[in-house]
């Protein structure tokens, strides 16, 4: 066998290798890691590029799944340098992606969502859709961290219609189980388990073991959440057996500690100790301080002893020792609190006082910082979106620029073709003293196409049409025609150059509107369903910003609706910011004190003869009759400075006009309501 020959066999075997652990990646985390070594150290004996790349990529994803960050970066910074060489930009588009992730779980959001945003462009570039879907989960997952639930919202519902579109049973199952945990962590927890179960049973299909063991995890802390404890105990328990097999430490620690924390509240001390210090060998295994630290200070909770209990101390020590090494000004502040209890049982209150005061004293400083990092994630958010929109425009302009130039070059190349028959000609009919007049017209002619060639290169295009039209009558000796037409040619020439300076126009005009719109298809949606998770969501994302916030809000869906064409994710724009305003209305006519007053946000739903109407009611401050036919005007806004953009209700107004066809109407009286209503076109339903 010759030297050529077994190369290329065992380039076919690497790349056999890479396809093997590509597919296996997400449900068997540890055989992918084995084949993409595997594949790795043959592409590096035989220096075989696109085989190492591949290699590299899918090594860099299961460490990343398995937490080791550390190891993945080096990796997935190799693999998109050799992308790069290859020119493979689907390749740069999936590595982009991961180290995007990575800068995510090191904290660093702004540069994760730039680099979120960068794979999502090339996706999009290369038709490469199901990347395209795994680009806006993990935008959203990342706007999630950021506590913007609006947008994570938006990104995970595009990344659930395009895996649904693709019918990827798996893939679903991603952003499904994030909205879930949205609704978990605004409290919601009934509607978390519906969507936490949803991604199980995807799962389980899939089979995808590493997913199925958080999903089982998820939903047993939320029945513990509900209080439904034996629920929580099994689900639980069928998490840690999952993350055992797959050799999981990361899931089997949190199993284990969930499964304490539910062990302590029906009141079994003993296996809330065992699952405790199980828990914590782990995560001294993996080198997770922060997990230790939790576990330490829920060991010394556990204990229901004096304060001279020498094993509750030693084990608040490790922990105050642990939180000052990683800086964790939370696990410290919790820490000086479960000092000052364990102080305060043992009879030594000045002590107990010196705890307490250090623990008032940084829970200051965390809301500082909390408010700090408010603002700071605004900012990342705000500036990620900028990037976007210049990068978007950049690329539009580049596109348009482009189409330009392709067509100015087909133009060309057929003006040359015409020119060189128009040369032709004159040199014929030189050769003729009768045609010796139409001879120098056609030289005149040739001349003055000639002249405008320099122009063409760079924005024009001539119409065969008249050329055609102009030898004909060269041919017929019609010298009169044949002057008509020349001037014709002159006239279409400078309304190519008009149409050249319209198109730079058209650029500079996008450049100043380059609000992004929606390319999302009509699909048949449940309104009724659609219309009741906003609701929830706005009252519940109100509720997270301010605890003392409560109204009541009623739903009153017409079943009778059924399913209609909308854009889902522009409808629930629309529904999320007209239920945000209302809920932000009956909130400040709540501060003001009146007497009797009590905050209600009302949804209402109906079939018409000629579409579907909504209704959003608020009894909250209203809108001044004075400036009700200004709301839709973008920047207007009602709000005190710094608390609206006003561009909520001229976007909405712009997609359920524009977008929908419908119209979008309020009524209002100052001081006791407003009212929206949307009526959206759809067909009858059949009787």
């Amino acid at each position: 066998m010759s030297k050529d020959v077994a190369i290329e066999l065992l380039e076919k075997k690497i790349d056999a290798l890479n396809k093997q652990a590509w597919d296996v990646r997400v449900y068997d985390s540890l055989k992918s890691m084995a084949l993409s070594n595997e594949s790795v150290e043959l592409a590096k004996s035989i220096n075989y590029h696109s085989g190492l790349a591949h290699g590299l990529k899918s090594l860099g994803f299961c460490l990343l799944r398995t937490a080791n960050n550390n190891e993945a970066l080096p990796l997935l910074q190799e693999a998109l340098t050799l992308f790069g060489s290859l020119h493979d930009l689907k390749g740069e588009a999936v590595v982009i992606g991961y180290l995007g992730i990575l800068q995510r779980n090191c904290g660093n959001f702004g540069e994760a969502l730039e680099l979120l945003f960068k794979a999502l462009e090339r996706s999009e570039q290369t038709a490469f859709t199901e990347n395209a879907g795994t680009d806006h989960y993990q935008i959203g997952v990342t706007y999630k961290y950021l506590g913007n639930f609006e947008k994570a919202l938006d990104s995970l519902y595009k990344s659930l219609s395009i895996f649904r579109e693709l019918n990827n049973r798996l893939l679903q199952s991603y952003p499904i189980n994030v909205i879930g945990s949205i609704y978990f962590e605004n409290e919601d927890y009934t509607q978390a388990l519906k969507y936490y179960q949803e991604g199980l049973m995807l799962r389980q299909e899939s089979q995808d073991k590493l997913g199925e063991s958080g999903s089982l995890d998820n939903i047993g802390f939320t029945h513990f959440k509900l209080n439904i404890h034996r629920e929580a105990i099994y689900y639980c328990t069928e998490s840690l057996v999952i993350s055992e097999r797959t050799g999981d430490k990361r899931s089997q620690a949190n199993a284990m500690h969930h499964l304490a924390e539910i062990y302590k509240k029906t009141g079994n001390a003993v296996l809330a100790t065992k699952f405790s210090n199980d828990s914590l060998q782990i995560r001294k295994q993996i080198g997770d301080k922060r997990g230790e630290t939790e576990i330490l200070i829920f060991l010394a909770s556990l204990q229901e002893t004096s304060g001279n209990n020498s094993e509750v101390f030693n084990w608040l020590d490790k922990a105050l020792n642990i939180s000052k090494e990683i800086k964790g000004i939370d696990l410290l502040s919790k820490t000086y609190f479960a000092l000052c209890e364990y102080y305060k049982q043992g009879g030594r209150f000045e002590e107990a006082i010196e705890q307490l005061e250090l623990h008032i004293l940084l829970e200051k400083e965390l809301h500082k910082n909390n408010v700090n990092q408010k603002i700071h994630n605004l900012e990342i958010s705000h500036n990620a979106e900028e990037a976007k929109k210049e990068a978007d425009t950049i690329r539009l302009r580049n596109k348009e620029l482009n189409d330009l130039n392709v067509e100015i070059r087909e133009q060309k190349e057929k003006l040359e073709i015409t020119l060189a028959d128009l040369k032709a000609t004159q040199a014929q009919l030189i050769q003729s003293e009768k045609m010796a007049s139409l001879g120098e017209l056609t030289a005149g002619i040739a001349h003055e196409i000639q002249n405008p060639l320099n122009f063409v290169n760079n924005f024009s295009e001539v119409s065969n049409e008249l050329i055609g039209e102009l030898v004909d009558e060269v041919d017929k000796g019609n010298t009169r025609e044949v002057k008509v037409l020349a001037k014709d040619v002159k006239q279409n020439l400078e309304k190519i150059l008009h149409h050249g300076k319209r198109a730079d126009s058209i650029v500079k005009g996008m450049l100043q509107h380059s609000r992004r719109s929606s390319s999302a298809a009509k699909e048949p949606t449940d309104i009724n369903k659609l219309a009741d998770e906003y609701l929830r969501l706005s009252y519940h994302g109100l509720r997270a910003k301010d605890k003392t916030f409560n109204a009541d809000y009623k739903s009153g869906p017409d079943d009778g609706i059924g399913m209609i064409d909308v854009v889902p994710q522009d409808i629930g724009r629309v529904l999320l910011n007209l239920f945000n305003n209302a809920f932000y209305s009956v909130a400040e006519k709540k501060k003001r004190g009146i007497e009797g007053y009590k905050p209600e946000v009302t949804l209402t739903t109906q079939r018409k003869e000629n579409g579907v109407l909504i209704r959003v009611r608020d009894n909250g401050l209203g809108i001044p009759k004075a400036v009700l036919d200004k709301i839709y005007q973008p920047f207007f806004t009602t709000k005190p400075t710094g608390e609206g953009t006003g561009l909520g209700l001229s976007m909405s107004y712009d997609i359920i006009t524009k977008g929908h066809g419908g119209t979008l109407e309020a009524r209002t009286k100052e001081s006791e309501y407003a009212e929206f209503d949307i009526l959206l076109p759809a067909k009858p339903t059949t009787p």
